[in-house]
């Protein structure tokens, strides 16, 4: 919310002096007096902050990721040696997944197992995602693993939202081209969706990742809420598990993937839709 729209109440009372009679005045005094008690003893909402830590699932050295609090959602890779364990791991915790579905990049790096391609026909599409559902029990919803490609497609993003829709999960656009369509069309098939703000570790180094974290709060406390994406890097959870003790003293909340959606307003949103051509990440 605008810092100033608190106070536009103030203001309209203020433009409303030019009554010279005194009865008027005293009312006016008296409305003001009590519009600056309720603000001053009112408390300020706290921004929110939700983390998703992807590439869970390829290996047991991501395990160090579960000490991380139960808020932060884990977005587990198709058909890994560890996507089913850890998902009912995580389970088990209270903690929220989510399916990390590989899709085509521009790069041509390797995808992995359960990948979407730009090849692919509607059914093939269709096909995948439901496989790939399969092999993450619980999730949530699926955000993007590469896709600088794939994202910028109209029919494959089409097809992944509508399966979402039909089952009921949400998606995250994790934004690695600023030319996505994906979020655009989440909102034309009605999906609840989210873009992600920070990358916290594109550059393992511990200093920048502690910026990138502090860079995630910031923007949260400036605009509301905000999201950021990580991966399961020794340096990543620890430097998380640091940064995140200090939330509370800030007004700041940490949430999970279900509660951010629900609580976006339509402050949030519109930021979001008009800087959707930044803070992109080739991939």
């Amino acid at each position: 919310m605008p810092e100033n729209t608190a106070i536009q109440p103030l203001l309209l009372i203020s433009s409303r002096t030019n009554n010279k009679n005194p009865v008027n005045m005293v009312v006016i005094h008296i409305a003001r007096l009590i519009l600056l008690v309720c603000l001053l003893v009112a408390p300020l909402r706290a921004a929110e902050v939700a983390i998703i830590i992807d590439d869970m699932g390829n290996g047991l050295e991501d395990h160090k990721a579960f000490s991380l609090p139960v808020e932060i959602t884990f977005s587990i890779l198709p058909h890994a040696p560890y996507s089913t364990r850890f998902a009912r791991e995580a389970a088990m915790q209270n903690r929220e997944v989510m399916l990390h579905m590989p899709m085509e990049s521009l790069r041509g790096r390797r995808l992995g197992p359960g990948a979407l391609t730009a090849e692919m026909d509607a059914e093939h599409v269709q096909m995948t995602i439901e496989s790939a559902l399969a092999s993450v029990p619980n999730a949530i919803g699926l955000n993007n693993h590469m896709g600088s490609k794939l994202t910028q497609l109209t029919l494959p993003m089409s097809i992944t939202m509508d399966v979402l829709k039909r089952n009921g999960l949400v998606f995250v656009d994790s934004r690695t081209t600023r030319y996505t369509k994906a979020q655009s069309i989440a909102d034309a098939y009605g999906v609840p969706n989210a873009r992600r703000h920070v990358f916290l570790d594109h550059h393992r180094d511990e200093a920048r990742i502690r910026e990138q974290v502090r860079t995630l709060v910031n923007r949260a406390k400036k605009y509301g809420s905000a999201l950021g994406i990580g991966h399961p890097y020794p340096q990543t959870v620890n430097i998380l598990m640091e940064e995140l003790a200090s939330l509370s003293d800030q007004n700041v909340t940490l949430v999970n993937i279900s509660d951010y959606l629900d609580l976006q307003d339509d402050v949030t949103r519109p930021y979001q839709v008009a800087n959707q051509s930044r803070l992109s990440a080739p991939q």
